[in-house]
Protein backbone atom coordinates (compact mmCIF):
# COMPACT_ATOMS: atom_id res chain seq x y z
CA UNK A 1 0.00 0.00 0.00
CA UNK A 2 1.40 3.31 -1.00
CA UNK A 3 0.79 5.88 1.70
CA UNK A 4 0.61 9.49 0.68
CA UNK A 5 0.13 12.00 3.46
CA UNK A 6 -2.04 14.92 2.41
CA UNK A 7 -1.54 18.30 3.95
CA UNK A 8 -4.46 20.72 4.33
CA UNK A 9 -3.88 24.29 3.35
CA UNK A 10 -6.11 27.15 4.41
CA UNK A 11 -7.18 29.17 1.37
CA UNK A 12 -8.60 32.68 1.17
CA UNK A 13 -11.81 33.13 3.12
CA UNK A 14 -14.93 34.36 1.43
CA UNK A 15 -15.77 37.06 3.95
CA UNK A 16 -14.63 40.52 4.86
CA UNK A 17 -11.61 40.14 7.13
CA UNK A 18 -11.48 42.10 10.35
CA UNK A 19 -8.79 42.50 12.94
CA UNK A 20 -7.96 39.29 14.81
CA UNK A 21 -9.11 39.07 18.37
CA UNK A 22 -7.03 37.34 21.00
CA UNK A 23 -10.09 35.90 22.74
CA UNK A 24 -11.80 32.71 21.46
CA UNK A 25 -14.31 33.42 18.72
CA UNK A 26 -17.43 31.33 18.30
CA UNK A 27 -18.17 30.99 14.59
CA UNK A 28 -21.17 28.74 14.25
CA UNK A 29 -22.07 26.91 11.09
CA UNK A 30 -18.85 27.71 9.27
CA UNK A 31 -18.80 25.92 5.93
CA UNK A 32 -15.62 24.29 4.61
CA UNK A 33 -15.11 23.30 1.01
CA UNK A 34 -12.60 20.53 0.41
CA UNK A 35 -11.17 21.20 -3.01
CA UNK A 36 -9.25 18.68 -5.00
CA UNK A 37 -6.09 19.01 -7.03
CA UNK A 38 -6.59 15.70 -8.89
CA UNK A 39 -9.87 14.95 -10.58
CA UNK A 40 -9.87 11.27 -9.68
CA UNK A 41 -9.88 11.89 -5.94
CA UNK A 42 -13.47 11.65 -4.74
CA UNK A 43 -14.39 14.02 -1.94
CA UNK A 44 -18.04 13.07 -1.47
CA UNK A 45 -18.69 11.24 1.83
CA UNK A 46 -15.23 11.97 3.18
CA UNK A 47 -15.10 11.71 6.97
CA UNK A 48 -13.35 14.59 8.68
CA UNK A 49 -12.32 14.44 12.33
CA UNK A 50 -12.75 17.82 14.01
CA UNK A 51 -10.62 18.22 17.15
CA UNK A 52 -10.43 21.21 19.51
CA UNK A 53 -6.91 22.39 20.10
CA UNK A 54 -6.93 21.51 23.82
CA UNK A 55 -7.78 17.90 23.10
CA UNK A 56 -5.30 17.77 20.24
CA UNK A 57 -2.56 18.84 22.62
CA UNK A 58 -3.33 15.74 24.74
CA UNK A 59 -3.54 13.55 21.64
CA UNK A 60 -0.21 14.88 20.39
CA UNK A 61 1.45 14.22 23.74
CA UNK A 62 0.13 10.65 23.86
CA UNK A 63 1.16 9.97 20.28
CA UNK A 64 4.65 11.46 20.72
CA UNK A 65 5.32 9.19 23.70
CA UNK A 66 3.99 6.19 21.82
CA UNK A 67 6.12 7.00 18.75
CA UNK A 68 9.23 7.23 20.90
CA UNK A 69 8.62 3.80 22.41
CA UNK A 70 7.62 2.26 19.08
CA UNK A 71 10.64 3.74 17.30
CA UNK A 72 12.91 2.37 20.00
CA UNK A 73 11.24 -1.05 19.90
CA UNK A 74 11.33 -1.20 16.11
CA UNK A 75 14.98 -0.17 16.05
CA UNK A 76 15.71 -2.84 18.67
CA UNK A 77 13.94 -5.50 16.61
CA UNK A 78 15.80 -4.37 13.50
CA UNK A 79 19.28 -4.38 15.04
CA UNK A 80 18.60 -7.71 16.77
CA UNK A 81 17.39 -9.11 13.48
CA UNK A 82 20.49 -7.88 11.66
CA UNK A 83 22.69 -9.47 14.33
CA UNK A 84 20.85 -12.76 14.09
CA UNK A 85 20.82 -12.66 10.26
CA UNK A 86 24.58 -12.12 10.22
CA UNK A 87 24.97 -15.22 12.38
CA UNK A 88 22.69 -17.25 10.10
CA UNK A 89 24.86 -16.18 7.15
CA UNK A 90 27.89 -17.45 9.08
CA UNK A 91 26.18 -20.83 9.48
CA UNK A 92 25.22 -20.96 5.81
CA UNK A 93 28.81 -20.16 4.85
CA UNK A 94 29.92 -23.07 7.04
CA UNK A 95 27.51 -25.32 5.13
CA UNK A 96 28.74 -24.12 1.74
CA UNK A 97 32.42 -24.36 2.65
CA UNK A 98 32.13 -27.80 4.24
CA UNK A 99 33.08 -30.71 1.95
CA UNK A 100 30.52 -32.87 3.75
CA UNK A 101 26.88 -32.34 4.80
CA UNK A 102 26.40 -31.11 8.36
CA UNK A 103 22.73 -31.70 9.27
CA UNK A 104 23.25 -30.27 12.75
CA UNK A 105 23.92 -26.82 11.30
CA UNK A 106 20.38 -26.65 9.98
CA UNK A 107 19.14 -27.46 13.48
CA UNK A 108 21.34 -24.72 14.92
CA UNK A 109 19.97 -22.23 12.39
CA UNK A 110 16.37 -23.12 13.22
CA UNK A 111 16.77 -23.42 16.99
CA UNK A 112 17.81 -19.80 17.42
CA UNK A 113 14.49 -18.82 15.90
CA UNK A 114 12.59 -21.22 18.14
CA UNK A 115 14.33 -20.01 21.27
CA UNK A 116 13.81 -16.31 20.67
CA UNK A 117 10.33 -14.85 20.54
CA UNK A 118 11.85 -11.68 19.11
CA UNK A 119 13.71 -13.56 16.43
CA UNK A 120 10.68 -15.68 15.59
CA UNK A 121 8.45 -12.63 15.21
CA UNK A 122 11.05 -10.93 13.07
CA UNK A 123 11.28 -13.85 10.68
CA UNK A 124 7.55 -14.50 10.51
CA UNK A 125 6.31 -10.93 10.09
CA UNK A 126 7.27 -7.80 8.20
CA UNK A 127 10.16 -5.93 9.78
CA UNK A 128 9.28 -2.42 8.66
CA UNK A 129 6.10 -2.01 10.71
CA UNK A 130 5.05 1.15 8.79
CA UNK A 131 5.48 3.52 11.73
CA UNK A 132 3.92 6.46 9.87
CA UNK A 133 0.66 4.58 9.22
CA UNK A 134 0.51 3.25 12.79
CA UNK A 135 1.29 6.68 14.23
CA UNK A 136 -1.66 8.25 12.41
CA UNK A 137 -3.85 5.44 13.69
CA UNK A 138 -2.58 6.03 17.22
CA UNK A 139 -3.20 9.75 16.91
CA UNK A 140 -6.81 9.26 15.81
CA UNK A 141 -7.58 6.49 18.31
CA UNK A 142 -6.43 8.68 21.21
CA UNK A 143 -9.27 11.15 20.56
CA UNK A 144 -12.03 11.17 23.19
CA UNK A 145 -14.35 14.07 22.43
CA UNK A 146 -13.76 14.99 18.80
CA UNK A 147 -16.59 14.84 16.29
CA UNK A 148 -16.81 13.44 12.80
CA UNK A 149 -18.48 15.16 9.92
CA UNK A 150 -18.90 13.96 6.37
CA UNK A 151 -18.54 15.92 3.18
CA UNK A 152 -21.39 16.15 0.72
CA UNK A 153 -21.15 15.33 -2.96
CA UNK A 154 -19.36 18.62 -3.60
CA UNK A 155 -16.88 18.07 -0.83
CA UNK A 156 -18.51 20.56 1.58
CA UNK A 157 -19.10 20.24 5.27
CA UNK A 158 -20.26 22.64 8.00
CA UNK A 159 -19.04 22.71 11.57
CA UNK A 160 -19.19 25.23 14.40
CA UNK A 161 -15.74 26.37 15.56
CA UNK A 162 -14.62 27.91 18.79
CA UNK A 163 -10.98 28.78 18.79
CA UNK A 164 -8.18 26.90 17.14
CA UNK A 165 -9.28 23.57 15.69
CA UNK A 166 -7.53 20.61 14.07
CA UNK A 167 -8.83 18.60 11.15
CA UNK A 168 -7.80 15.06 10.31
CA UNK A 169 -9.25 13.25 7.33
CA UNK A 170 -8.38 10.38 5.04
CA UNK A 171 -9.26 8.95 1.69
CA UNK A 172 -8.02 6.23 -0.60
CA UNK A 173 -8.26 5.14 -4.22
CA UNK A 174 -7.41 2.03 -6.18
CA UNK A 175 -4.50 2.36 -8.62
CA UNK A 176 -4.04 -0.93 -10.46
CA UNK A 177 -3.31 -3.55 -7.82
CA UNK A 178 -2.36 -0.95 -5.23
CA UNK A 179 -4.38 1.22 -2.87
CA UNK A 180 -3.20 4.76 -2.37
CA UNK A 181 -4.10 6.40 0.94
CA UNK A 182 -4.37 10.10 1.63
CA UNK A 183 -4.04 11.48 5.16
CA UNK A 184 -4.65 15.11 6.02
CA UNK A 185 -3.67 16.98 9.17
CA UNK A 186 -4.24 20.72 9.35
CA UNK A 187 -4.98 23.34 11.97
CA UNK A 188 -7.32 26.25 11.45
CA UNK A 189 -8.07 29.29 13.63
CA UNK A 190 -11.32 31.01 12.68
CA UNK A 191 -11.39 34.66 11.82
CA UNK A 192 -14.27 36.75 13.12
CA UNK A 193 -17.01 37.15 10.57
CA UNK A 194 -15.83 34.40 8.31
CA UNK A 195 -18.67 32.20 7.13
CA UNK A 196 -16.74 29.89 4.87
CA UNK A 197 -13.25 28.60 4.34
CA UNK A 198 -11.66 26.33 1.79
CA UNK A 199 -9.12 23.54 2.23
CA UNK A 200 -7.29 21.96 -0.69
CA UNK A 201 -5.61 18.59 -1.06
CA UNK A 202 -1.99 18.98 -2.09
CA UNK A 203 -0.22 16.46 -4.30
CA UNK A 204 2.99 17.27 -2.48
CA UNK A 205 2.62 15.78 0.97
CA UNK A 206 3.58 17.96 3.91
CA UNK A 207 4.30 14.85 5.97
CA UNK A 208 6.29 12.19 4.14
CA UNK A 209 7.77 10.27 7.04
CA UNK A 210 7.21 9.38 10.67
CA UNK A 211 10.04 11.77 11.55
CA UNK A 212 8.16 14.71 10.01
CA UNK A 213 4.95 13.75 11.82
CA UNK A 214 6.91 13.46 15.03
CA UNK A 215 8.33 16.95 14.46
CA UNK A 216 4.87 18.48 13.98
CA UNK A 217 3.41 16.80 17.04
CA UNK A 218 6.47 17.70 19.14
CA UNK A 219 6.13 21.34 18.20
CA UNK A 220 2.44 21.27 19.13
CA UNK A 221 3.24 20.23 22.70
CA UNK A 222 6.12 22.67 22.94
CA UNK A 223 8.96 20.18 22.97
CA UNK A 224 11.78 19.54 20.58
CA UNK A 225 13.48 16.33 19.63
CA UNK A 226 14.55 14.02 16.90
CA UNK A 227 12.85 10.65 16.51
CA UNK A 228 16.13 9.22 15.26
CA UNK A 229 17.60 9.71 18.74
CA UNK A 230 15.27 6.98 19.97
CA UNK A 231 16.40 4.66 17.16
CA UNK A 232 20.03 4.63 18.30
CA UNK A 233 20.11 1.31 20.11
CA UNK A 234 22.56 -1.54 20.50
CA UNK A 235 22.03 -5.26 20.06
CA UNK A 236 20.16 -6.56 23.09
CA UNK A 237 22.06 -8.64 25.60
CA UNK A 238 19.51 -11.41 25.09
CA UNK A 239 20.24 -11.58 21.38
CA UNK A 240 24.00 -11.34 21.93
CA UNK A 241 23.84 -14.19 24.41
CA UNK A 242 21.71 -16.40 22.15
CA UNK A 243 23.90 -15.84 19.09
CA UNK A 244 27.06 -16.49 21.10
CA UNK A 245 25.61 -19.75 22.43
CA UNK A 246 24.50 -20.94 19.00
CA UNK A 247 27.80 -19.92 17.43
CA UNK A 248 29.50 -22.32 19.84
CA UNK A 249 26.98 -25.01 18.89
CA UNK A 250 27.56 -24.40 15.18
CA UNK A 251 31.32 -24.53 15.56
CA UNK A 252 31.04 -27.73 17.58
CA UNK A 253 28.75 -29.30 14.96
CA UNK A 254 31.20 -28.41 12.19
CA UNK A 255 34.15 -29.81 14.13
CA UNK A 256 32.25 -33.01 14.96
CA UNK A 257 31.23 -33.47 11.32
CA UNK A 258 34.80 -32.93 10.14
CA UNK A 259 36.09 -35.41 12.70
CA UNK A 260 33.47 -37.99 11.72
CA UNK A 261 34.27 -37.45 8.04
CA UNK A 262 37.98 -37.94 8.72
CA UNK A 263 37.21 -41.14 10.61
CA UNK A 264 34.94 -42.31 7.78
CA UNK A 265 37.67 -41.64 5.23
CA UNK A 266 40.12 -43.58 7.35
CA UNK A 267 37.66 -46.46 7.66
CA UNK A 268 36.78 -46.28 3.98
CA UNK A 269 40.32 -46.67 2.70
CA UNK A 270 42.02 -50.00 2.31
CA UNK A 271 45.51 -50.42 3.70
CA UNK A 272 46.95 -51.80 0.45
CA UNK A 273 45.93 -52.45 -3.14
CA UNK A 274 43.84 -55.59 -3.46
CA UNK A 275 42.76 -55.72 0.19
CA UNK A 276 39.36 -57.40 0.36
CA UNK A 277 36.28 -56.39 2.31
CA UNK A 278 32.90 -58.13 2.45
CA UNK A 279 29.44 -56.59 2.78
CA UNK A 280 26.34 -58.65 3.44
CA UNK A 281 23.48 -57.57 1.18
CA UNK A 282 20.97 -60.18 2.37
CA UNK A 283 21.06 -63.06 4.86
CA UNK A 284 23.68 -65.46 3.60
CA UNK A 285 24.47 -63.33 0.52
CA UNK A 286 27.55 -61.15 0.49
CA UNK A 287 29.54 -59.08 -1.99
CA UNK A 288 33.32 -58.89 -1.89
CA UNK A 289 35.16 -55.73 -2.90
CA UNK A 290 38.87 -55.11 -3.57
CA UNK A 291 40.67 -51.86 -2.75
CA UNK A 292 41.92 -49.76 -5.67
CA UNK A 293 44.19 -47.01 -4.28
CA UNK A 294 44.36 -43.47 -5.65
CA UNK A 295 46.99 -43.05 -8.36
CA UNK A 296 47.86 -42.15 -11.93
CA UNK A 297 48.05 -44.25 -15.08
CA UNK A 298 48.04 -44.09 -18.87
CA UNK A 299 44.57 -44.80 -20.21
CA UNK A 300 44.09 -46.26 -23.68
CA UNK A 301 46.40 -48.36 -25.85
CA UNK A 302 49.84 -47.71 -27.24
CA UNK A 303 50.28 -47.34 -30.99
CA UNK A 304 52.12 -50.66 -31.09
CA UNK A 305 49.30 -52.66 -29.47
CA UNK A 306 47.68 -55.20 -31.79
CA UNK A 307 44.06 -54.60 -32.80
CA UNK A 308 44.22 -51.03 -31.52
CA UNK A 309 41.27 -48.76 -32.44
CA UNK A 310 41.15 -45.02 -33.11
CA UNK A 311 39.06 -44.33 -30.00
CA UNK A 312 41.83 -45.65 -27.71
CA UNK A 313 44.28 -42.77 -28.08
CA UNK A 314 46.23 -42.62 -24.83
CA UNK A 315 45.69 -39.94 -22.17
CA UNK A 316 47.18 -39.38 -18.73
CA UNK A 317 44.72 -39.86 -15.87
CA UNK A 318 45.00 -39.13 -12.16
CA UNK A 319 42.45 -40.54 -9.72
CA UNK A 320 42.69 -38.58 -6.51
CA UNK A 321 40.49 -40.91 -4.44
CA UNK A 322 40.75 -44.62 -3.92
CA UNK A 323 37.68 -46.83 -4.31
CA UNK A 324 36.45 -50.36 -3.78
CA UNK A 325 35.67 -52.43 -6.89
CA UNK A 326 33.49 -55.53 -6.74
CA UNK A 327 35.73 -58.60 -6.91
CA UNK A 328 33.48 -60.19 -9.55
CA UNK A 329 30.60 -59.27 -11.78
CA UNK A 330 27.23 -59.22 -9.99
CA UNK A 331 25.95 -62.77 -9.75
CA UNK A 332 22.43 -64.02 -10.24
CA UNK A 333 22.19 -64.89 -6.53
CA UNK A 334 23.18 -61.34 -5.58
CA UNK A 335 20.75 -59.83 -8.07
CA UNK A 336 17.86 -62.00 -6.92
CA UNK A 337 18.57 -61.22 -3.23
CA UNK A 338 17.84 -57.52 -3.88
CA UNK A 339 15.58 -57.47 -6.93
CA UNK A 340 13.50 -60.61 -6.37
CA UNK A 341 13.82 -61.83 -9.96
CA UNK A 342 16.37 -63.24 -12.40
CA UNK A 343 16.38 -61.89 -15.96
CA UNK A 344 19.37 -64.00 -17.08
CA UNK A 345 19.37 -66.28 -20.12
CA UNK A 346 21.95 -68.68 -18.64
CA UNK A 347 20.74 -69.73 -15.19
CA UNK A 348 22.94 -70.35 -12.17
CA UNK A 349 23.41 -68.66 -8.81
CA UNK A 350 27.14 -68.09 -9.32
CA UNK A 351 26.84 -67.14 -12.97
CA UNK A 352 26.97 -63.42 -13.75
CA UNK A 353 23.56 -61.81 -14.04
CA UNK A 354 22.94 -60.74 -17.65
CA UNK A 355 20.21 -59.28 -19.80
CA UNK A 356 20.38 -56.18 -17.60
CA UNK A 357 20.40 -52.68 -19.07
CA UNK A 358 22.31 -49.68 -17.77
CA UNK A 359 19.03 -48.46 -16.28
CA UNK A 360 18.44 -51.86 -14.63
CA UNK A 361 21.87 -51.59 -13.04
CA UNK A 362 20.91 -48.20 -11.60
CA UNK A 363 17.83 -49.70 -9.93
CA UNK A 364 20.00 -52.43 -8.41
CA UNK A 365 22.43 -49.82 -7.10
CA UNK A 366 19.60 -47.82 -5.54
CA UNK A 367 18.57 -50.88 -3.55
CA UNK A 368 22.19 -51.70 -2.77
CA UNK A 369 22.74 -48.20 -1.39
CA UNK A 370 19.64 -48.62 0.77
CA UNK A 371 21.17 -51.81 2.18
CA UNK A 372 24.80 -50.85 2.58
CA UNK A 373 25.17 -47.41 1.04
CA UNK A 374 27.06 -44.71 2.95
CA UNK A 375 29.08 -47.52 4.50
CA UNK A 376 32.15 -45.79 5.94
CA UNK A 377 31.29 -42.70 3.92
CA UNK A 378 30.85 -44.42 0.55
CA UNK A 379 28.13 -44.98 -2.04
CA UNK A 380 27.58 -47.73 -4.62
CA UNK A 381 27.83 -46.65 -8.25
CA UNK A 382 28.76 -47.90 -11.67
CA UNK A 383 32.47 -47.14 -12.05
CA UNK A 384 33.54 -44.30 -14.29
CA UNK A 385 35.28 -45.53 -17.44
CA UNK A 386 38.62 -44.28 -16.12
CA UNK A 387 38.07 -46.11 -12.81
CA UNK A 388 37.15 -49.30 -14.67
CA UNK A 389 40.29 -49.35 -16.84
CA UNK A 390 42.47 -48.34 -13.87
CA UNK A 391 41.09 -51.25 -11.84
CA UNK A 392 41.32 -53.62 -14.81
CA UNK A 393 44.98 -52.85 -15.46
CA UNK A 394 45.95 -52.93 -11.75
CA UNK A 395 49.28 -51.37 -12.65
CA UNK A 396 49.93 -53.35 -15.87
CA UNK A 397 50.36 -51.84 -19.35
CA UNK A 398 49.59 -54.73 -21.70
CA UNK A 399 46.29 -55.71 -23.31
CA UNK A 400 45.40 -58.23 -20.60
CA UNK A 401 45.94 -57.90 -16.87
CA UNK A 402 46.91 -60.88 -14.72
CA UNK A 403 48.05 -63.23 -17.43
CA UNK A 404 47.39 -64.40 -20.98
CA UNK A 405 43.89 -64.10 -22.44
CA UNK A 406 42.99 -67.77 -21.84
CA UNK A 407 44.13 -67.49 -18.23
CA UNK A 408 42.01 -64.46 -17.36
CA UNK A 409 38.99 -64.47 -19.66
CA UNK A 410 36.01 -66.45 -20.87
CA UNK A 411 35.74 -65.37 -24.51
CA UNK A 412 34.69 -66.80 -27.86
CA UNK A 413 37.63 -69.22 -28.10
CA UNK A 414 37.00 -70.98 -24.77
CA UNK A 415 33.51 -70.10 -23.48
CA UNK A 416 31.49 -72.69 -25.39
CA UNK A 417 29.30 -69.65 -26.11
CA UNK A 418 27.86 -69.28 -22.64
CA UNK A 419 28.64 -67.55 -19.35
CA UNK A 420 30.68 -69.26 -16.65
CA UNK A 421 30.71 -69.00 -12.84
CA UNK A 422 32.45 -65.85 -11.70
CA UNK A 423 35.92 -66.02 -10.17
CA UNK A 424 37.03 -69.18 -12.01
CA UNK A 425 39.69 -67.43 -14.08
CA UNK A 426 42.90 -65.94 -12.73
CA UNK A 427 42.55 -62.53 -11.01
CA UNK A 428 44.64 -59.45 -11.72
CA UNK A 429 47.16 -58.00 -9.26
CA UNK A 430 44.38 -56.35 -7.23
CA UNK A 431 42.31 -59.51 -6.85
CA UNK A 432 39.68 -58.67 -9.47
CA UNK A 433 38.28 -61.54 -11.57
CA UNK A 434 36.62 -61.53 -15.02
CA UNK A 435 37.62 -57.99 -15.91
CA UNK A 436 38.18 -59.58 -19.34
CA UNK A 437 35.34 -61.58 -20.89
CA UNK A 438 32.34 -63.44 -19.43
CA UNK A 439 29.92 -60.45 -19.72
CA UNK A 440 30.31 -56.84 -20.85
CA UNK A 441 30.27 -54.40 -17.94
CA UNK A 442 28.37 -51.12 -17.96
CA UNK A 443 30.24 -47.95 -16.92
CA UNK A 444 28.74 -44.71 -15.65
CA UNK A 445 29.98 -42.48 -18.50
CA UNK A 446 28.31 -41.31 -21.66
CA UNK A 447 30.29 -42.58 -24.62
CA UNK A 448 32.53 -40.25 -26.62
CA UNK A 449 34.94 -41.19 -29.40
CA UNK A 450 37.80 -39.56 -27.50
CA UNK A 451 38.98 -40.57 -24.04
CA UNK A 452 38.76 -38.00 -21.26
CA UNK A 453 42.06 -37.50 -19.47
CA UNK A 454 43.18 -35.33 -16.58
CA UNK A 455 42.12 -35.50 -12.96
CA UNK A 456 39.13 -37.67 -12.00
CA UNK A 457 37.58 -37.60 -15.51
CA UNK A 458 33.93 -38.53 -15.91
CA UNK A 459 33.58 -38.63 -19.69
CA UNK A 460 31.14 -36.69 -21.87
CA UNK A 461 28.44 -34.58 -20.19
CA UNK A 462 25.68 -36.04 -22.38
CA UNK A 463 25.14 -38.43 -25.23
CA UNK A 464 23.11 -41.27 -26.70
CA UNK A 465 25.18 -44.27 -25.61
CA UNK A 466 26.74 -45.43 -22.35
CA UNK A 467 30.20 -47.02 -22.17
CA UNK A 468 30.62 -50.81 -22.04
CA UNK A 469 33.94 -52.44 -21.17
CA UNK A 470 35.69 -55.81 -20.90
CA UNK A 471 34.20 -57.95 -23.66
CA UNK A 472 32.10 -61.09 -23.11
CA UNK A 473 31.79 -64.82 -23.74
CA UNK A 474 30.79 -63.95 -27.30
CA UNK A 475 33.68 -61.54 -27.98
CA UNK A 476 36.96 -62.18 -29.72
CA UNK A 477 40.23 -61.59 -27.89
CA UNK A 478 40.64 -58.12 -29.40
CA UNK A 479 37.38 -56.94 -27.79
CA UNK A 480 38.44 -58.22 -24.37
CA UNK A 481 41.54 -55.98 -24.18
CA UNK A 482 41.83 -53.58 -21.24
CA UNK A 483 41.76 -50.59 -23.60
CA UNK A 484 38.92 -51.77 -25.85
CA UNK A 485 35.93 -49.43 -25.76
CA UNK A 486 32.38 -50.19 -26.78
CA UNK A 487 29.03 -48.51 -26.38
CA UNK A 488 25.37 -49.35 -25.83
CA UNK A 489 21.95 -47.74 -25.56
CA UNK A 490 21.14 -47.38 -21.81
CA UNK A 491 17.95 -49.39 -22.16
CA UNK A 492 19.50 -52.27 -24.15
CA UNK A 493 19.51 -55.80 -22.67
CA UNK A 494 21.30 -58.92 -23.93
CA UNK A 495 22.66 -62.21 -22.63
CA UNK A 496 26.23 -60.85 -22.81
CA UNK A 497 25.52 -57.64 -20.80
CA UNK A 498 26.19 -57.42 -17.04
CA UNK A 499 27.95 -55.08 -14.60
CA UNK A 500 29.98 -54.77 -11.40
CA UNK A 501 29.57 -51.92 -8.87
CA UNK A 502 32.18 -49.74 -7.25
CA UNK A 503 32.02 -48.24 -3.76
CA UNK A 504 33.33 -44.68 -4.02
CA UNK A 505 33.62 -41.86 -1.46
CA UNK A 506 30.23 -40.21 -1.05
CA UNK A 507 31.58 -36.68 -0.49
Amino acid sequence: MKNITIGLCALYLFAILTACSKKPIDVTGQIFVVTKSRENIKMGGLEVLVIPDAEFQTMAKTTVSWMQEEARAEAQRKIDSDHMTAFIREVMDMVRESPMPIPELKKVRMSIVDESGTAKNLLESALAGDLLRKSFGKLISSSTSSVKVSTDADGRFAVPLKGKTWFIAGSQREVGDETEQYRWLKSYEPIEGAATASMSVSNESDIQSEAELYGILSSVIGSSGDLQEFQKVEVSEKMKSMVAKHRVLAKSAKENAEREAAEARANFQGKKAGEERDWEIAPGVKMTFCWCPAGSFTMGSSESEADRNSNEKQVKVTLTKGFWMAKTEVTQAQWRALMGNNPSNFKGDNLPVEKVSWLDAQHFLEKLNTKIGNTDGGKMVLPAEAQWEYACRAGELGPYSGGKIDEVAWYSNNSDFKTHPVGMKKSNAWGLHDMHGNVWEWCADWYDDSLSGGTDPSGASSGVFRVRRGGSWLSGAACCRAAFRFRGVPGHRNSFLGFRPALVPSE
